[in-house]
């Protein structure tokens, strides 16, 4: 996973999963749209260059990169099943190079500069698809796929879904990190603005009425999913446990999205109950979990990283969600299961031991 997996392995991949008819026909409509486009009024693809920190960013950079430097340190002592499993591990190492080097160096400038493009990085980090975007410059193919295959495609599903009643403008999505997407209408989207914007709303309805519901997330990469939650939401507290490095950029991006609200990083005060009432996000290190206190939350969410943990590590924190939150939301893998180096196999969704009678399956 260090890298957007090659042609070969994505076919193979779609035959596994059953998907290799549907990703053929989608090229072969592709060869068509070089003569007709049908976004081209619509859909303009945006693959940024690198750019310069901002300098007033600085503050904030300074606070994450101390709370790193702690995460990293108490990471050393913290019990194997929170470590990162092998299929992320070798992805932290190369994606994640700068943060690495940074502290190693103590180089905030580095730092920073990972913060400030990793939404248009060009080695793969497991959370964006930045390496899609930009592998498209320069191929007129690739181009004219990405635009009709995955962002006009993706945009008709959205407005079905809707049934045309929503305006475009609630796919917006921030630029901060550099992010590397498409606007569709003048809007600025990503590949994951239309999903996370529809599971997003779904969750903030579900929320509807709770006084200052608390939400807590593990694995939120850069924290997506939680932007368009907390968009709706209003007045919450989010808690986001997930390793080091993605927490960084979580961070950075939730903080800049959201620049009125309380931040507690790891490091700046004890993590309890109390904290959901004092701030408004929250990142802890992921075996900071185990203090979360019982039925302290409202909602507890994952996406995909479930089916990326060996099974002692999903199964552990499948019960802290059960233990923890009134409502589980996760959305993971349900056929072909990840693969770990000495050959064991994650979880699928319908494998997770959830407490019988914990949940009502909806």
């Amino acid at each position: 996973m260090s890298k957007t997996p090659s042609v070969f392995e994505r076919v193979r991949l779609a035959r596994q999963d059953g998907r290799l008819g549907g990703m053929a026909m989608s090229w072969v409509r592709t060869a068509g749209y070089i003569a007709v486009n049908p976004a081209a009024s619509r859909v303009v693809v945006h693959a940024p260059e690198h750019v310069q920190p901002d300098p007033s960013d600085r503050p904030l950079v300074e606070r994450i990169f101390r709370a790193y430097r702690r995460m990293k340190e108490d990471q050393k002592g913290a019990p194997p099943v929170f470590l990162p499993a092998d299929v992320w591990q070798h992805q932290l190492d190369i994606a994640y190079a700068h943060l690495n080097a940074g502290l190693r160096d103590d180089d905030l400038e580095q730092f920073h500069y990972f913060l400030a493009n990793f939404g248009s990085w060009d080695h793969y980090t497991g959370v964006t698809w930045s390496t899609l975007i930009r592998g498209a410059t320069g191929s007129l193919l690739k181009t004219r796929h990405l635009e009709n295959e995955v962002f006009l495609r993706q945009l008709k599903l959205w407005e079905w879904f809707y049934g045309g009643r929503r305006p475009v403008q609630a796919l917006a999505h921030p630029l901060h990190g550099n992010q590397s997407g498409a606007y569709v209408n003048g809007v600025f989207t990503t590949v994951t603005s239309y999903p996370a914007e529809v599971y997003g709303s779904m969750m903030a309805g579900a929320l509807a009425g709770a006084a200052r519901p608390v939400v807590a997330e593990l694995g939120a990469g850069y924290g997506v999913f939680a932007y368009y939650l907390l968009h709706e939401l209003g007045a919450s507290s989010y808690v986001d446990f997930d390793l080091p490095e993605t927490l960084c950029l979580a961070a950075y991006f939730l903080a800049k999205c959201f620049p009125e609200k309380r931040v507690l990083l790891y490091g700046e005060g004890e993590y309890s109950a109390e904290s959901h009432r004092e701030y408004d996000l929250i990142f802890m290190p992921s075996y900071q979990v185990e203090r979360m206190g019982d039925a302290s939350a409202d909602l507890f969410l994952n996406t995909f990283s479930l089916g990326e943990m060996p099974p002692a590590a999903a199964a552990m924190y499948v019960g802290h969600a059960a233990r923890t939150s009134r409502l589980f939301f996760h959305m993971n893998h349900d056929r072909v299961p990840n693969v770990f180096g000495d050959g064991s196999k994650a979880l699928l969704g319908y494998e997770y031991p959830v407490p019988p009678g914990q949940f009502r399956l909806m």
